[in-house]
């Protein structure tokens, strides 16, 4: 019965020593001989300004003056002085047979494209318009629908005569009349009223006027119209004490959203008196015209400031007596002092600084470098591992 109870408080006590002694290691791993590293990351630190803005070309309206005007250049195609643009139909019976040829000459193109298959390509034909039906994809419903009627009905239509007939509409005088671009420009379809708002008359315009000018457009009557230079502009409202950081001259990249969702570098023209605390900040480019056609207000993101480096924990930054800061990294089983420069204006990521890349600087830091966060008795050249 005792040696019972004995061998109990034996066990009893070797577990409390192994448990006690697998504490005071840890401890001292965690107090006494702490050792920890991570890996150098690249990071980037943007700072942005949101704003909004109105989109300001020298433009010319192309007028219209008969029934109908169906454009032939495409939204910011670039055409040339005297190119067709358009064609003006100038009754409902010139309209009425000009649809009558387009019908008639992709039906001669299905027909073509089909006489030589075999029964196949009918199956096809239905398969493509049942697709398009339960799916509600109705954009090109008309070739299909022609599709299948030729495909069908191939067999029982004479190619000669619907050829014939083609030469006979194509030789009318249907009352059409070709319309040429007056001057060199860039076409675009659409028409908003803000056409006489060219990009002089925005250089004297402070917020006030610039909404108010965008307000109410214009009753304006046109096809379509030509922007006749390359370079277009960007009007944005900006924060007056955000503004006190751009420049005449200087260039940003703006990144627009919306209808638009592209980042273009541009340069300020011109920075307005302010008012109410705002102020226009005109920015330009001669880049992508064509992509901006349509546009006229956006929202858009202005760059401000980026700041690139190596991100480094706090807790890995020394400072030597006379204010130098550095690193020590873990370089073939050595400690390794390394001096490094904090990002001015100060890159702060959280817990972490952001530093130069050793690249610019000739040091060793280098993205994936090893850098010793925290370690006991750290020093140049001390042995790792």
């Amino acid at each position: 019965m005792k040696r019972s109870d004995f061998f109990i408080r034996l066990t009893t006590g070797v577990i409390f020593l192994a448990v006690a002694f697998y504490v005071g290691v840890s401890l001292y791993n965690a107090i006494v001989n702490t050792f920890v590293t991570t890996s150098a990351m690249n990071y980037t630190i943007e700072e942005t300004l949101t704003t909004r803005g109105y989109i300001v070309r020298t433009e010319t309206v192309a007028q219209d003056y008969g029934v109908s005007v169906l454009p032939t250049a495409g939204e910011g195609e670039r055409v040339a002085a005297g190119q067709a643009i358009a064609v003006e139909y100038m009754s409902p019976a010139a309209l009425e047979a000009a649809s009558e040829l387009h019908s008639l000459r992709m039906m001669l193109s299905q027909l073509e494209s089909t006489r030589s298959d075999d029964y196949s390509s009918s199956f096809d034909a239905i398969r493509e318009l049942s697709s398009a039906v339960n799916t509600h994809d109705f954009s090109n419903l008309a070739e299909i629908s022609m599709s299948v009627e030729t495909s069908i009905f191939a067999a029982d239509t004479d190619i000669s005569a619907l050829q014939h007939q083609i030469a006979n509409l194509e030789g009318r005088d249907d009352g059409t009349r070709t319309i040429v671009a007056q001057m060199a420009g860039t076409f675009s379809h659409v028409v908003d009223g803000f056409e006489h708002i060219v990009p002089s008359t925005v250089y004297q315009m402070g917020p006030r006027e610039l909404v108010a000018s965008f307000s109410t457009p214009q009753q304006t009557h046109g096809f379509g119209k030509l922007v006749t230079e390359h370079r277009w502009y960007f009007a944005a409202i900006v924060d007056s004490s955000e503004a006190s950081q751009l420049s005449q001259g200087d260039t940003k990249p703006v990144r627009f959203s919306g209808a638009f969702n592209e980042e273009v570098n541009m340069t300020i023209e011109n920075i307005s008196n302010s008012e109410d605390n705002l102020v226009v900040v005109l920015f330009s480019s001669d880049r992508g015209i064509h992509n901006v056609t349509p546009m006229r207000s956006l929202h858009a993101e202005i760059v401000m400031n980026v700041v690139s480096g190596i991100r480094v924990p706090k807790d890995a930054i020394h400072l030597d007596d006379d204010l130098n800061t550095f690193v020590y990294l873990q370089t073939a089983g050595f400690a390794e002092r390394v001096a490094v420069e904090i990002l001015d204006p100060p890159g702060i990521v959280g817990d972490s600084y952001l530093v130069r890349d050793g690249i610019e600087t000739g040091s060793p830091l280098r993205v994936d470098s090893i850098i010793i966060v925290r370690a006991n008795d750290l020093y140049h050249g001390r042995v790792i591992g």
